[in-house]
């Protein structure tokens, strides 16, 4: 049998010899806060709080094992069972029950991140009994006849309003349907980020701040706006319509000197303003962290930008996104050789997320290898150079890109046939417009 937690009754059913959880409903001191975990209501040194379902959840976890290290692993399979999802969701959970708490990350004295490991409740979790064992059998008598009469009165409101009222269904409480609203809009704002055109960056900018307009310090959103509007600044700097120039990269924007001007100055001072908050409130995302980078690198302080990324890669080493941004700015600085490893790391870390997340890996994966190979085949190593060029092809055949890219290699290696056979195929599958130059 398993060890029993505080929190939950078990017992061992003897015909099928498998154990079975019944949960109870628990009153408990979790530090100052008195907490109710069938209702997800606390009361404390602020007054009453009442917690959004998953948030009690995550308290109940976090105090059925108080003093231990939980992982997230462990609490994302508790919370979200038979669904994938990421640190961030858990991390914003995190911060709402620690700003419920009146907690504070920088100097905790409830929840603890433990880096790299998950979190660990730092208050004592002491059971109230719901029962007093001295109370006199008067008073338990006194206790049944109220309950009979309560439950006489909730029979017989409950057969006058279906005379008056017809049938009632049963209404969702608020914070549940703001909670789902939230997590609706977030998913739908982070595709459309991720896409990376113009028309998907505003229609993230709107969903991201209609999310603000619910809960203005969700961290998720708080770091997906300031993204949004870093690269608004630096990808397209001009009105739409106005015919000026968009950017591909960060250096390329950043050499052309106009995020030292408006309106990019303003949006990068919101974004920051937006970045550092969602640190603030949850300091332990890795996406938080990430998008103070991307903010700061693009109004060109590349030290910090570099510090926020490496923070982002301790809370998550599989952060790819921090790893492509750390190479961004180790090129910018000339630091090719130094910058190529994170280039690698980053390709393998999206081919291992592509299966659960694979909206936001496919737009970088393919293109993030043949930036590899050209990169080899700068050096002069032509069959590093091939090697990745084939294994950007054996993930998304006829990449025009990657095919062209090999074509050319073997070309220089002296075998123009296979290259011509792959430029024919390319055009002939493509269309010319996609042909080898």
């Amino acid at each position: 049998m398993k060890k029993s937690s505080p929190f939950s009754d078990h017992s061992v059913s003897e015909r099928s010899g498998t154990e079975k959880v019944r949960r109870i409903n628990v009153l408990a001191m979790v530090g100052e806060w008195r907490v109710d975990f069938s209702t997800g209501e606390m009361t404390g040194p602020s007054g009453a709080v009442r917690l959004e379902p998953k948030v009690s959840q995550l308290l109940r976890e976090l105090a059925g094992r108080a003093g231990r290290v939980v992982s997230r692993e462990e609490l994302m399979a508790a919370i979200w069972p038979d669904v994938i999802v990421g640190d961030d969701s858990l991390a914003r959970l995190v911060s709402k029950l620690r700003r419920a708490l009146g907690d504070d990350a920088r100097e905790p004295r409830y929840i603890e991140t433990m880096s790299k490991r998950g979190y660990r409740l730092l208050a004592p979790v002491d059971r109230i009994e719901t029962a007093d064992r001295a109370d006199s059998q008067r008073a338990r008598g006194w206790r049944w006849f109220a309950l009979t009469a309560a439950v006489v009165l909730l029979v017989l409101a409950a057969v006058l309003g279906g005379l008056l009222y017809g049938p009632q269904r049963d209404e969702p409480q608020v914070d549940t349907v703001e909670s789902d609203r939230i997590l609706a809009l977030l998913a739908r704002a982070e595709d459309s980020y991720f896409q990376f055109s113009r028309a998907d960056n505003e229609a993230a900018i709107e969903l991201y701040e209609r999310v603000l307009g619910i809960d203005p310090d969700d961290p998720i959103a708080l770091a997906g706006l300031a993204n949004a509007l870093a690269q608004r600044s630096f990808r397209w700097p001009y009105p739409a319509g106005s015919g000026g120039e968009e950017f591909t990269t960060l250096g390329d924007a950043l050499a052309a000197g106009h995020l030292e001007h408006e309106p990019a100055l303003s949006q990068l001072e919101r974004a920051e303003r937006l970045a550092r908050r969602a640190v603030e409130v949850a300091p332990e995302s890795a996406a938080t962290h990430k998008a103070l980078g991307l903010v700061v690198s693009a109004q060109g302080d590349f030290d910090s930008a570099l510090s926020a990324y490496r923070q982002a890669l301790a809370l998550d080493p599989e952060a790819w996104g921090p790893m492509i941004n750390i190479g961004d700015i180790l090129q910018i600085e000339g630091r090719q050789d130094e910058a190529l490893p994170y280039f690698e790391r980053a390709f393998e870390a999206m081919g291992r997320a592509y299966e659960s997340d694979a909206v936001r890996v496919r737009p970088w994966h393919a293109g993030m290898g043949v930036l590899i190979a050209e990169r080899y085949r700068d050096r002069g190593d032509l069959t590093a150079a091939e090697g990745w060029y084939r294994r950007v092809l054996a993930y998304s055949p006829l990449h025009p890109a990657a095919t062209r890219g090999l074509a050319g290699v073997l070309r220089e290696g002296g075998d123009a046939q296979a290259a011509d056979r792959l430029c024919a195929e390319l055009a002939e599958r493509l269309g010319p417009e996609e042909a080898c130059r």
